[in-house]
């Protein structure tokens, strides 16, 4: 069995830091630690924005509040968030080019709490065999003496380990301003062995194999629909004239009366609904028709008309709308609404997984192949997804090489050599299709005595999978005025009269102007009448997202030493514009409590999700006694050539940041306070100053809960809450998880002042169950 352990030669006060280095090798498991945070899902909604000067509140602009101060944005798409720290609460919009810290082992303490071997680890137990290749000959190790630490591996952001039956997680958000589905996530262990043997030529070998089954939900569109209701006084006009008078135009008969005003009507039926604009007239007359006797009695009548005996004279004209302006009867403030609909998809994934460790006398080799086939039931990149992951299935398994040896094998395999495999690159919420690494390190010998001594590891691969995609594009949706009230006349004048009068009209058609100076037995009407209505302007913003998935081809490696990692990666997505990057960061970690990261990633065509980027952070752990200590941390994200542009709306939203932060940490408390200084680097979050705080009043339940004085984002979360309780005392015990917060989506203030500021209490609900539980999951979330 492979266990952690301590050479017998290590000094007895290096023999705590020796444990979490070294391996011993007693013929059963290879240790695979991992980092959590690398794998544990996050809660996340891609949001955008369209404003060029104010960021859209269809974004949450405010930065996650952690005291380890990462790259922004942990993508996902819309996977679910485990953690209970009240920092990690808040949702954020996701970037998928961000990585996790890479995993260092324990400075102090035991080695992820593994167990140390009651007996003498360089006793073998030993199997007779007449098999002329082996001392011990290939055996299925026993389920039960198999740590699951050590053969954990990451399958699309999903451990797994050799125990791994079934398990699921069932997620739901409640909220006023949002719609969505539950989303889910299961994986179904189809069949899975660990196959030990030890040649003749002294190569211990472990080969773990595996097949398992995954269900989950990923995002397929996501929709966000503001409406604006503005109130507005609309201004309208009625217009009615006519001019008659003796006949002179050429070929009228003479001694008739003539119409001089065209016979023009608004339908009024036919006012459009939206804006209150006519959308018909009619002509009813020509200039110069002959006006019948009884038409000219009945327009002598008083006020307007226009013939008899269906003859329809002079200028009817209505527009309700000739304009508007802020404000009305009802008010003046204006009202925002956000609606927000997230539409996922279901993908089935069948994977199959080897991992095969080789031992000899002076070095390890360890070998990690993983295929998979992923069906997505929507798919505009279909055949040429599927033609490639076919073809994939014929790639070979990553078998390792490693000389033989006369000599026994060493069975102290150098822990950095799982650390490094696990250290691996992997692109966030992808699907993989095909990735084979190989890693290397010399073992531990007993002239080993200081931590410093341990051998670096390396590791390398290739990895190709689908990563997502996201399309995204705003549009105007409906424009529309609603009356609040009936037209109201606010001036209206009118006259009519023949030569004995003083009424004057000129009516001027087809170049030629006809006046009541001019006509003899003339006869005019004329009347006006402004009138104005309250009204409601209604407009709709949708901003849209579209998630697609592309072939993407990954290249990464990395060294692992024992406080300080070295990694690398390049790669290139295959979407409709492609996509290329290159990037390195680099890690260490101090005895004295240090923790030191810097790193960058370079892109050619960058978009919101992909682009260049450059972070940094350092941190400093205090010691304040047993159950107590003090971290001090600082760190920035400065995103370079994020695309500040949708289709042809400039739309930034921000991804650069500056933070300090302190967390005190103190028996079953820890309280936390981060600054974030806005406007450092361009495209930057606003200040924020942030604090949270979680108490642990038993094993199995965790309060958590964050307040924030001060944020100044545009979209931002002020306080929430939550609750983690696992329903048992076993690793196994199904895990509930609540979380509140409330949320303002700031949209700014309108013409008169006031904000305009959408808010809203998001309850997200959580629960995972299985067989077993993954034993790692603590509910804690990225640290």
């Amino acid at each position: 069995m492979i266990v952690f352990s301590s050479p017998k030669t290590f000094p007895s006060q290096n023999l705590k830091t020796a444990l979490n280095n070294t391996l011993i090798v007693s013929l059963s498991v290879v240790s695979l630690p991992y980092s959590t945070s690398a794998l544990t899902p996050t809660l996340s909604h891609p949001h955008s924005d369209h404003h060029a000067n104010h960021p859209h509140p269809n974004t949450p602009t405010s930065p996650t509040p952690t005291i380890s101060v990462t790259p922004e944005e942990p993508s996902v798409p819309e996977t679910l968030n485990w953690s209970t720290n009240a920092a990690d609460l808040k949702i954020t919009s996701p970037t998928l080019t961000p990585d996790p810290t890479p995993t260092h082992p324990p400075l102090d303490g035991e080695p992820n709490n593994l167990p140390v071997p009651s007996s003498d680890p360089t006793e073998t137990e030993t199997t007779p065999t007449s098999d002329p290749n082996y001392i011990n000959s290939p055996r299925i190790a026993p389920q039960e003496q198999i740590n699951p630490s050590t053969t954990t591996i990451p399958l699309n952001d999903t451990p797994i380990t050799h125990l791994t039956e079934w398990e699921l997680s069932v997620g739901k958000i409640f909220a006023d301003t949002q719609e969505s589905d539950f989303t889910f996530n299961t994986t179904i262990k189809v069949d899975s062995q660990v196959i030990e043997s030890l040649s003749r030529t002294n190569i211990y070998t472990v080969d773990q194999k595996g097949r398992y089954f995954q269900l989950r939900t990923v995002p397929r569109q996501r929709t966000v629909t503001t409406t604006t209701t503005e109130p507005q006084t609309m201004i309208g006009l009625e217009l009615q004239m006519s001019l008659t008078g003796a006949c002179i135009l050429p070929n009228s008969p003479r001694g008739e009366q003539c119409t001089y005003t065209p016979g023009l009507v608004i339908d009024r039926n036919s006012i459009d609904p939206q804006f209150f604009v006519p959308t018909r007239v009619f002509q009813t007359s020509q200039v110069g028709e002959v006006v019948t006797p009884e038409s000219l009695a009945v327009m002598q009548l008083p006020g307007f008309q226009r013939g008899a005996n269906g003859q329809e004279l002079g200028v009817d004209l209505y527009f309700p709308n000739l304009g508007t302006f802020p404000r009305n009867n009802n008010g003046d403030e204006t009202e925002i609404e956000r609606k927000e609909d997230i539409d996922y998809t279901i993908t089935g994934t069948f994977s199959q997984v080897r991992q095969i460790v080789k031992a000899n006398d002076t070095e390890a080799v360890l070998g990690r192949t993983i295929r998979g086939i992923t069906m997505f039931s929507f798919d505009d990149n279909r055949l040429v997804n599927t033609t490639l992951q076919l073809g994939a299935q014929v790639l070979p398994d990553v078998i390792p090489d490693l000389d033989g040896s006369t000599n026994p094998a060493n069975r102290n395999i150098n822990r950095n050599l799982f650390l490094a495999a696990n250290n691996t690159r992997l692109p966030a919420s992808s699907f993989t299709i095909y990735s084979a690494g190989i890693g290397r390190a010399e073992s531990l010998t007993p002239d080993i005595t200081e931590l410093s001594q341990i051998p670096t590891a390396n590791y390398n691969s290739i990895w190709l999978g689908l990563s997502p995609v996201i399309d995204r594009t705003f549009s105007i949706g409906e424009l529309f005025y609603q009356a609040t009230s009936a037209p109201r006349s606010i001036a209206r004048a009118g006259a009519e009269g023949g030569a004995d009068t003083d009424i004057e009209l000129v009516s001027a058609v087809n170049n030629n102007t006809f006046s009541t100076a001019n006509l003899q037995d003339f006869y005019a009407q004329i009347y006006l009448d402004f009138f104005n209505t309250d009204v409601n302007y209604i407009s709709e913003s949708i901003y849209q997202e579209e998630t697609q998935y592309y072939p993407h081809l990954s290249f990464t490696g990395n060294f692992t030493g024992t406080q300080d990692v070295i990694r690398y990666y390049a790669g290139i997505i295959a979407s409709e514009e492609v996509k290329g990057y290159l990037g390195a960061d680099y890690t260490r970690n101090t005895n004295n409590g240090w923790n030191f990261r810097a790193g960058g990633v370079g892109y050619f065509n960058p978009d919101r999700d992909y682009y260049s980027q450059l972070w940094g952070s350092v941190s400093k752990r205090i010691s304040l006694g047993e159950q107590a200590n003090l971290i001090l941390a600082t760190g920035f994200n400065y995103a370079l050539d994020r695309e500040t542009q949708i289709g042809d709306v400039v739309s930034v939203s921000p991804a650069s940041r500056l933070t300090a932060s302190a967390r005190l940490n103190w028996g079953i408390m820890s309280w936390g306070l981060t600054k974030y200084f806005g406007d450092v680097f361009p495209n930057s979050y606003a200040d924020q100053l942030l604090t949270d705080v979680t108490i642990r009043p038993l094993d199995n339940l965790r309060l958590s809960a964050y307040f924030a004085p001060i944020d100044e984002n545009s979209s931002r979360s002020r306080y929430g809450a939550s609750l983690l309780w696992k329903l048992g005392e076993s690793s196994n015990s199904p895990t509930l998880s609540l979380n509140w917060q409330n949320q303002d989506y700031d949209y700014g203030s309108d013409a008169f002042g006031n904000n305009l500021v959408v808010n809203d209490d998001i309850f997200t609900l959580l629960f995972r169950v299985g067989s077993p539980t993954n034993p790692f999951f603590q509910g804690t979330g990225n640290k």
